[in-house]
């Protein structure tokens, strides 16, 4: 039988998954009983005063976020050698379900839905100051009821225009969702997230990522250099959106959820 991490008031059930410095569990909070899931940061890594402090801010900027389609944070803390977050638990994310429908692909209504209301998210937290800086399928996930959820600003970050980013924190993010400029490793604000939601996008409509090579290194020239992915012809009425979501210059690429509203509204009516 597997060894869990012991957190007073918690139940540990079962590895949900991990990543570079951290767990995830599903377990239960007694006192209330309910699932949730509870992310733990590898006590390695506590040596780390970065990787450790970024693990915090991640739990601060989480819980400071109180939006329908953004994850709930219920509790945060220090068990023994483990920083944790307890947090709402959804059981299906935006990846699964496309690996279930024919040719990895969501109708197109259902997309926009998804998009929408992850656009809108995003936009509650961009006007706070928030940048995801991790848009990809398996960060949008669903209640039961299916509404879609923003998850994991793993790493999030408080933009300011006053900070460049160097060293550790020059690239973040997941290569085949970067936009330009994180893929430049240069300051990036709210308008990298909404690059990084058009791929998702794309790859929802079509089934296939719009860049795709051998190498990490050939995949993010593509994102510098390659011109916005065509859709084909059956879903050319949302190239537009495309186009202005994935605009390789962020000047040219929708910032606002008011933006986004009236183009999709337009590609809707027409």
């Amino acid at each position: 039988m597997a060894e869990f991490p012991v957190i007073a008031g918690y139940k540990i059930i079962s590895l949900l998954g991990e990543g570079g410095v951290a767990k995830v569990y599903l377990g239960i909070q007694e006192k209330l009983k309910r699932k949730v899931a509870i992310k733990l940061l590898n006590p390695f890594f506590l040596k780390d005063k970065v990787v450790a402090s970024r693990f915090e801010r991640e739990a601060e900027t989480a819980a400071s976020l109180s939006h329908s389609n953004i994850i709930q944070i219920f509790d945060t803390g220090k068990a023994g050698d483990y920083h944790y977050i307890a947090m709402e638990y959804m059981e299906e994310s935006l990846r699964e379900r496309m690996k279930l429908e024919p040719q990895h692909k969501i109708r197109s209504g259902t997309a926009l839905y998804i998009i929408e209301v992850i656009s809108s998210a995003l936009d509650y937290a961009h006007l706070r100051g928030v940048c995801h800086r991790d848009i990809k399928p398996e960060n949008i996930m669903f209640r039961q009821d299916s509404t879609p959820v923003l998850v994991d600003f793993g790493i999030a970050r408080v933009y300011d225009s006053s900070v460049q980013l160097t060293g550790s924190d020059s690239i973040m993010g997941t290569i085949h969702y970067m936009s330009p400029e994180q893929c430049k490793a240069v300051e990036v604000d709210g308008r990298s997230d909404i690059y990084s939601l058009g791929v998702v996008l794309f790859e929802m409509l079509t089934g296939e990522k719009p860049y795709k090579g051998k190498t990490w290194i050939s995949v993010l020239h593509q994102h510098i250099e390659e011109p916005v992915p065509i859709l084909s012809q059956e879903l050319s009425q949302y190239q537009p959106l495309i186009d202005k979501m994935m605009a390789k210059d962020r000047e040219e690429r929708l910032s606002t959820g008011a933006q986004f509203k009236r183009l999709l509204n337009k590609i809707r009516n027409s």
